[in-house]
């Protein structure tokens, strides 16, 4: 009687940690997406604020210094959601996914001199690509191109302008916040098109390792039904 008491008790106690009324995400740099300030601001910010009050919980940011390290945090269940994470293979162990928002075009930013029109022509090129970054399957898995990794599309973007890599790939969105750079750099946006070779949807990455006291599949249909009806926008 006293070993099944002290098992309720301890029980009872754990199970605060077990049901957490925060929603833990993990955000880093990553403009105009996600902006680590003081008060984080951002598309991808705005969208985990529409998750947090969809599934009930209060929002708590851990800021990363890149995108790998969240990921990391989201494998060891240390928070409960990344905005913007691609499915793959490996990351499947340890996560699920729920979309958010139609995905983004991707546009190659190349130096001058050099035109992608399509996939065979990124080799032989240096490829800068952000850590962390899922861009699409078949580029992903080419083990015969030449990528170089690098912390941010910020910085992948200076090393174009310095000539130590021959190109990256960003959203129109990024295109434009890089706009009055873009022109004094004298760069250009190749004329490929990857629509068709990407996921059509952008999701939340979801821990395997939660504690939201939900079941994967409640948090997946309490998010699908919220970007039906449009929440997310």
């Amino acid at each position: 009687m006293r070993h099944k008491t002290i098992f309720l008790l301890l029980t009872f106690l754990w199970l605060p940690n077990a049901q957490s009324k925060e929603l833990i995400a993990c955000i880093d740099d990553h403009p105009p997406y996600q902006v680590v300030a003081e008060k984080p601001y951002g598309t991808h910010i705005s969208a985990l604020e529409v998750l947090a009050d969809v599934l009930k919980k209060q929002l708590k940011f851990i800021k990363s210094p890149n995108f790998a390290r969240c990921v990391a945090f989201l494998k060891q269940g240390q928070v409960d959601v990344i905005a913007g994470l691609n499915p793959s293979p490996a990351r499947d162990e340890f996560s699920f996914y729920a979309p958010f928002k139609a995905a983004d075009d991707l546009r190659v930013l190349s130096k001058e001199g050099i035109t992608i029109k399509n996939y065979n022509d990124f080799h032989g090129k240096i490829i800068g690509i952000s850590r962390g970054t899922s861009y699409f399957p078949r580029f992903d898995n080419d083990n015969e191109l030449k990528k170089i990794t690098m912390q941010s599309d910020r910085i992948g973007f200076s090393l174009l302008l310095k000539d130590r890599i021959d190109l990256i790939m960003v959203s129109p969105v990024m295109l434009k916040a890089l706009s009055k750079e873009l022109n004094a750099g004298n760069l250009k946006v190749s004329p490929i098109k990857l629509s068709e070779m990407r996921n059509k949807e952008t999701n939340f990455g979801f821990s395997k390792a939660h504690k939201l006291g939900l079941t994967n599949q409640e948090i997946i249909d309490k998010v699908h039904a919220a970007y039906i009806q449009g929440r997310f926008k």
